[in-house]
């Protein structure tokens, strides 16, 4: 599976390169290069992925990005649901008394 990070996750799709995952920037996939200076809307970014027939996973923080995927039934990660998850599996854990 690719994957493809917002602009705001832009240091995670070069962490996850190095550990050998498919991922690209939205700026590297759209536009051919990292500057993410230059701003990509939702519906540029939505009509991209729908363009990729499911075959690119979203990674974002953006709650009305990921709906919209969502809503189109493209692969979407929101971040936020990940940490959200993590939080409650430590919680439902028995703790360990030092």
């Amino acid at each position: 599976m690719k994957y493809m990070t917002d602009a705001h996750l832009s240091g995670l799709a070069k962490e996850l390169r190095a550990k050998g995952f498919d991922c690209e920037t939205v700026h590297k996939l759209i536009r051919g290069h990292e500057d993410s200076r230059e701003k990509i809307g939702d519906p540029e970014i939505v009509k991209f992925l729908s363009s990729k027939h499911k075959s690119i996973t979203l990674i974002t923080l953006d709650n009305e990005l990921a709906e919209y995927c969502s809503t189109l039934d493209i692969p979407v990660v929101r971040v936020q649901d990940v940490v959200s998850r993590y939080i409650e599996s430590e919680a439902s854990r028995p703790s360990e008394r030092l």
